[in-house]
Parts: structure tokens; C-alpha cells; sequence
């Protein structure tokens, strides 16, 4: 009942609005305007510029039945949102931006101020004895790389409810006490991503500590946790799940970067940029390598 309800206002957010018609046509409107939409190759996950909203925009056959709009505006969060749509029905599409938190402004700041030195030819070369200027500088990027990840970790956890919602474990042929059980883990899960978005990272443990008792292999519960704990400076905390987490979906590419960054921060070594595509993940090898070379010690 409770993910058939949550699936109802997903698509109500679509705002469909049919208008009889021989071709289709889509009208596509975000609050604010004039933020950039893009439409999202569903395969390669590139995404191309469709225009500035609001805008008019004739229907393509090759964009199938359904397909993902992304929404982005200055100042504003990235917002996507899908479409289902019949051949020849024409819609209206409304999008409502979330504007940045004073801290996502701030990573943003410093990610663009950084950019600009590093396009500005003027800067001076790096020499053996630091200067005072120079220290500051690196505590600078250290602060921005700290932010970074701090608002990839909040805006990644919007879409851990939409995965939960489309997993194939939830797909069709699963007995009813085991389906009841997966959207009691799903609203959890929600439940905890709300209350990371409010700050409040002690409730968002308390629901994220509940799903993973009802599903210990829910990779997405423990992706969560991590994050929460990272967010908390709590970087052991946020090591456990994560290796947790790809020890559950080795291929997990988000929690193997995150992990990375935990394990530079705890003195352990980075991982290889790309892990190596093999039978046995490269994820596995590395946090096993490195537990290993712990307990050596």
C-alpha cells in the first residue's frame, strides 16, 4: 500500500496534462524559470541540451515511451524527473527546483574560484618550501574537497528511494510476507534520506539501523549509512559500511569512490582509480588487501 501510494505522487509530480493531438507534443515548464533541460540517454547516460524552460519540444519516436528530463539552474538542485508517455499524447511536464543550501553554495564558490586558478596562467609554480600563502591555499582545497563530497553524499541520498522503488527486488513473483517486508524497508530508507536533508543524523541512523535489521543485504541501507556516518566525521563508521556495502554490490562505482576518500583520510591508501574488470571485483581485492595489511600491523 505504501509503495503503491509513493509511485502515485512520482507520477502525479509529472503533472500530465493530455491534449489530443496526431503528434505529440511535450511542454516542459521548471519554477523558477529559465533553468537548462537536458533529456538523458537512458543507455549511455549522457545527457543533451534540449533547450532553455519553458519550452515546446515536438515528439521524438526514438525517445520511447519513457524517458528521463533533467532540470539544472543556478543556485538551484539538479532536478530529474521521468516521463511516461503514450505515442501521440502530448503533455505538460513542471518541474519545481530545490535552491542550494548555504553550504552547497559555498562548495560551489570554491569549486568555481578553484577552476579560475587553475585556468589562470599567472599562477606561480609550486616551490620546495611552502609559503604561508601556499598552506592556505592547500587548506583551501582541502576544505573544498571536504565540501564536494559532503553535498555528493546529500544529494546523492535523493536517489536512494527512487532505486528502492524500481529495484528488481520488488519486481513481480515475490510472496506477500517478503514484498510487505521490502516497502517497510523502502519507507525506512526514505524515511532516513528526509531526515539526512533536515540535518538531523541521529534519526537518520535510528531508520537506517531499523532497515538493515529487516535487510542486511540491502546495499542501498548501508550506501546510507556510510554517508551519514561520513557526514558525522565519524570516517571508521563510514569505512565499515561502505566495504559492507560492496561487499554486497562489488560494482558499486559511488561507494568505491567514497571509500577511497575514507581510506585516504584513515592513512590507508587510496584505490586505483579504475578497478579492473574481472571476474572477481577489484573492490573485494583492495578492501581485503587493506584489512589485511591493518591487522599485520
Amino acid at each position: 500500500m505504501f509503495l503503491r501510494r509513493q509511485l502515485k505522487l512520482l507520477f502525479l509530480a509529472l503533472t500530465p496534462v493530455v491534449i489530443s493531438a496526431c503528434a505529440g507534443k511535450y511542454s516542459i515548464k521548471s519554477y523558477p524559470t529559465g533553468s537548462k533541460v537536458y533529456i538523458k540517454d537512458m543507455q549511455s547516460n549522457e545527457k543533451k541540451l534540449l533547450g532553455i524552460a519553458p519550452l515546446n519540444v515536438q515528439e521524438e519516436s526514438k525517445l520511447g515511451d519513457v524517458f528521463f528530463l533533467i532540470f539544472e539552474k543556478q543556485n538551484y538542485r539538479t532536478k530529474e524527473v521521468m516521463v511516461k508517455v503514450n505515442e501521440g499524447e502530448s503533455i505538460a511536464v513542471q518541474a519545481r527546483l530545490d535552491p542550494l543550501s548555504d553550504e552547497e553554495k559555498k562548495a560551489e564558490e570554491l569549486a568555481k574560484n578553484d577552476d579560475n586558478k587553475k585556468q589562470d596562467p599567472q599562477q606561480p609554480k609550486p616551490e620546495d618550501k611552502k609559503k604561508p600563502e601556499d598552506k592556505k591555499m592547500d587548506d583551501l582545497l582541502a576544505e573544498l574537497s571536504e565540501l564536494k563530497l559532503r553535498v555528493a553524499l546529500l544529494e546523492n541520498t535523493s536517489s536512494f528511494y527512487k532505486d528502492a522503488l524500481f529495484s528488481p527486488r520488488l519486481s513481480g513473483g515475490m510472496p506477500a510476507q517478503d514484498r510487505d517486508r521490502s516497502e517497510k524497508v523502502v519507507g525506512l530508507i526514505f524515511q532516513g534520506q528526509q531526515a539526512i536533508m533536515k540535518g538531523n543524523y541521529p534519526q537518520a541512523l535510528e531508520h537506517i539501523d531499523k532497515a538493515i535489521t529487516m535487510d542486511e543485504y540491502s546495499n542501498n541501507a548501508w550506501l546510507l549509512k556510510g554517508s551519514v556516518k561520513y557526514l558525522q566525521k565519524d570516517f571508521q563508521g563510514a569505512k565499515i559500511a561502505w566495504e559492507r556495502c560492496l561487499k554486497i554490490d562489488p560494482y558499486n562505482k559511488v561507494a568505491y569512490q567514497y571509500l577511497s576518500d575514507v581510506y585516504k583520510r584513515l592513512g590507508m591508501g587510496p584505490l586505483p582509480q579504475s578497478g579492473a574488470e574481472m571476474r572477481y571485483p577489484a573492490s573485494t581485492i583492495e578492501i581485503d588487501k587493506r584489512n589485511q595489511e591493518k591487522r599485520v600491523r
